[in-house]
């Protein structure tokens, strides 16, 4: 299989190297890596329509990208490199990406682009915030299980998947839905000797709807969360 990797970390991201390692330690796979050349995350479904977007090739393969997450994306399908992948799999992210977070996700977006493309995608991320993170146990659930996750993509989805963060193997998942989560930020404000002020915005604590089911409520088991994510936008009376 054909597979193009991209994450939203960045290429000197460990998660997408571990990832491409046990995919190639199969002996099954072509492998392509198309990833932003510094962190992208957080900028949802972002495309550089103003400018180039510049390839550098760092070996056989791998190519860092001055664009989004999206980008990496639409450039290895409809420009130069012209990859024509079976499947797009970003990540592995360094946390999750669960529930509400979908919408904010560089990682998500990628995922989402390929499939926009009717192309096979994963996202991939591990199910925490706390370090270390065992990437190791996320890669080798994907390289064990692509087949059958290959099988479970529908047409207008990407699979959403969360890995619990631990340091054994598990092959277990559960079918979800995404959970609801707040974030609790607030912006700071700093008063600069040039006369502006700057803004930051700093991270709270999360809130998540802990409802059965969910992505949170079973990665929190200790289960591999897959989601089925629809990548058109609906209305409100198509949901009733």
């Amino acid at each position: 299989m054909k597979i193009l990797l991209t994450n939203d970390d960045g290429i000197g991201c460990q998660g997408i190297w571990v990832l491409k390692n046990a995919l190639e330690a199969s002996g099954k796979h072509t492998l392509y890596m198309v990833a932003p050349e510094d962190n992208r995350s957080g900028i949802s479904h972002g495309i550089t329509m103003q400018g180039p977007i510049r390839l550098r090739q760092k070996e056989d393969s791998v190519w860092a990208c001055s664009g989004t997450p999206a980008d990496c994306v639409i450039v290895s399908i409809l420009g130069d490199l012209a990859i024509q992948p079976d499947m797009v799999i970003s990540g592995i992210n360094e946390g999750p990406n669960l529930g509400t977070d979908i919408i904010y996700s560089g990682t998500a977006s990628a995922a989402r682009q390929g499939a926009l493309h009717g192309i096979p995608s994963l996202a991939v991320s591990m199910g925490a915030h706390t370090k270390p993170f065992h990437y190791e146990t996320a890669a080798r659930y994907i390289a064990d299980h692509l087949d059958e996750l290959r099988s479970l993509w529908e047409p207008d989805t990407f699979l959403n998947i969360n890995v619990p963060n631990k340091a054994v193997k598990i092959d277990e998942y559960r079918l979800t839905y995404p959970s609801r989560r707040r974030y609790n930020d607030q912006v700071v404000r700093f008063n600069a000797p040039d006369g502006h002020h700057y803004c930051f915005l700093e991270g709270g604590a999360i809130e998540t709807k802990e409802d059965d089911g969910s992505d949170w409520h079973v990665v929190e088991q200790g289960l591999v969360s897959i989601s089925k994510i629809y990548i058109h936008p609906v209305v409100v009376e198509a949901l009733k």
